[in-house]
C-alpha cells in the first residue's frame, strides 16, 4: 500500500468516530422482569451535551396480573451529577421530572417522547424500575434513546488510531 493511501485510511477512520460520538445514544433490552420498587441500570459510559429528549418504547406485561400500569414504570438518565427522570406512580428518582410515560393496565406496546434541556458531562448511566411500590411484577422489552447526548470516545480508542496511522506508513520491506 502507498503512504499516501494509509494516511487516508487514518483519516477515514478517524471521522467515522467523531460521527459515531455525535449520535444520539440508546440502550435496549429484553425480558426485564421488575417486582415493585427494583431498578435496573445500565451503563452509558462517557457521555457530553445537552439531553433535549427521551424517546421510550416498551413492550409491556403484568406479569403479576395485579394493579399495575404500563405507565407506572419509571426512567432516569444520569450523568453522576444531573438527574432526569419521568414516570412512575408512589416510587420516584427524584431530579428533573419530565413528566409521566404513556401506558395502561394491558399489555402491549407504548411509545412516549419527553423533551427538555440539561447539559450533561460525565460517567452515564439510564434506570428502568416499576414505580408502583406494591407491585407483584411487571415484565419489559424496551428500547430507549436519549436525544442530544452522546459518548465520548476513550482516550485509549484514539490513541489506538494514532498507533495504526503510524504504523500505516511504515514501509513495507520486502
Amino acid at each position: 500500500m502507498k503512504k499516501r493511501f494509509m494516511l487516508s485510511a487514518a483519516g477515514v477512520t478517524a471521522a467515522a468516530i467523531a460521527v459515531h460520538a455525535g449520535a444520539d445514544i440508546s440502550v435496549s433490552d429484553s425480558d426485564v422482569f421488575l417486582l415493585g420498587g427494583s431498578v435496573a441500570g445500565y451503563g452509558l459510559g462517557a457521555i457530553s451535551g445537552t439531553l433535549t429528549g427521551i424517546t421510550f418504547s416498551t413492550y409491556w406485561a403484568n406479569t403479576a396480573g395485579d394493579s399495575s400500569w404500563a405507565s407506572d414504570m419509571l426512567i432516569a438518565v444520569s450523568d453522576g451529577t444531573s438527574l432526569v427522570s419521568a414516570g412512575g406512580y408512589n416510587l420516584n428518582f427524584g431530579g428533573s421530572s419530565w413528566g409521566a410515560l404513556s401506558g395502561s393496565p394491558s399489555t402491549g406496546t407504548y411509545t412516549t417522547y419527553l423533551s427538555g434541556s440539561v447539559a450533561m458531562s460525565g460517567s452515564g448511566a439510564f434506570y428502568l424500575a416499576n414505580g408502583w411500590s406494591g407491585s407483584g411484577g411487571t415484565t419489559s422489552n424496551f428500547t430507549v434513546t436519549h436525544h442530544g447526548i452522546n459518548a465520548v470516545p476513550a482516550p485509549g480508542a484514539l490513541a489506538l488510531l494514532g498507533l495504526a496511522g503510524i504504523a500505516g506508513t511504515r514501509r513495507r520491506r520486502g
